[in-house]
């Protein structure tokens, strides 16, 4: 009998794993078949690959006593990257850029008045960090696929290049750091018509600068972009990020622009609820920026941010205005001013090289 018992154990066994074997076969043979068939597509494409470049430079100057250096030289990027592109069915990129990534430490005592501290190595205000590593797959003519460290596009895929002057100074958003301006994760982009795309994903939200989090929170996001015709969009952003036991941040865009080879005029309306998972700390602001070309290679600008902080009780006016001389494609230069609240101002010298 015990025999019996342990002899259909055995064959028991062996069938499972008989099963599980052709299984495993199958699906490698239907893998390596399939692999075999796209290769033959593969090679028939034409992989493309570009390199490029920016550097983006300034001296600045304020009159009066309260900025302090009042005057200096600085340097807001260097960034270098790299584009592959198979035919129109996949493409990577990868950009690395400069930046400050750590922050200065500042403590308080239980009244709130700052303590002098003393800490280690700050770190370079010109630390070079992975800005983006996206692959994309263009599943058909309406569907697409993105996956790795993602540009946000609450308002850098699209808002910094209509803006267009990122040498002279970042958007609204990213100044004021409304969202970051990248992120791991993956999204999918849905083209129903040639006039509108609709983006939906999940981003790690911490991020370029840190892994996943111990908790694993995610922040989701959608993206609307519509242009009924092509001189004119209208853009709508929002982003959730859930943490359990703090509130939850909820993020908002709104953006129209209309822009010719001539002129740009450009309104963006923003609002970030609990930013930092903070009760309360709310951020709101406007931005409206324009251009105008003439005399072939000059641009008049124009900018105002208005913003609201209401944690810190603040309102502040910021306002860009000036001129850019491009004297060789993709070489810029610009004489800009510039004014805060509080009658704060600067003069800048700004230049910038895109290669």
């Amino acid at each position: 009998m015990l025999t019996n018992i342990y002899s259909s154990k055995i064959k028991k066994r062996f069938t499972q794993n008989l099963i599980k074997k052709t299984i495993v076969n199958f699906l490698f043979l239907s893998f390596f078949q399939l692999a075999m068939a796209e290769n033959d597509t593969i090679e028939q494409l034409n992989y493309e690959s570009t390199l490029w470049g920016n550097i983006f430079t300034a001296f600045y100057y304020s009159p009066g006593e309260k900025i302090a250096p009042d005057k200096g030289f600085e340097l807001s990027t260097g960034l270098l990257g790299y584009r592959g592109q198979l035919g129109n069915k996949a493409s990577a990129t990868l950009i690395y850029d400069v930046f400050r990534t750590t922050s200065r430490i500042e403590v308080t005592d239980t009244a709130g008045n700052p303590m002098d501290v003393s800490y280690g190595f700050l770190g370079s205000d010109y630390t070079g960090f992975l800005k983006m590593a996206q692959i994309d797959y263009n599943i058909n003519s309406r569907l697409s696929f993105s996956i790795g460290q993602l540009l946000n596009q609450q308002y850098l895929t699209y808002q910094d290049r209509f803006w267009g002057f990122r040498y002279i100074a970042y958007t609204f958003q990213e100044m004021n750091r409304f969202g970051a301006p990248a992120d791991f994760g993956a999204r999918l982009t849905f083209k129903p018509h040639e006039t509108l795309a609709v983006s939906a994903g999940s981003v790690n939200g911490n991020g370029p600068f840190r892994i996943q989090g111990e908790d694993g929170n995610l922040q989701y996001f959608t993206n609307i972009e519509w242009t009924p015709i092509e001189e004119f969009i209208i853009k709508v952003f929002a982003d959730h990020t859930p943490v359990e036991g703090l509130p939850h941040r909820n993020a908002f865009s709104f953006f129209t622009g209309y822009k010719t080879d001539i002129w740009r005029l450009g309104l963006e309306v923003n609002h970030v609820e609990n930013h930092l998972n903070d009760t309360d700390n709310d951020l709101s602001g406007t931005s409206i920026y324009g251009a105008y070309k003439f005399l072939d290679k000059w641009h008049f600008l124009a900018r105002h941010d208005y913003i609201i902080k209401s944690m810190e009780y603040e309102k502040e006016h910021y306002i860009i205005t000036g001129l850019e001389y491009e004297p060789y494609e993709g070489y810029y230069t610009s004489i800009n001013y510039r004014f805060l609240t509080d009658d704060v101002s600067w003069i800048f010298a700004s230049f910038g090289v895109r290669f």
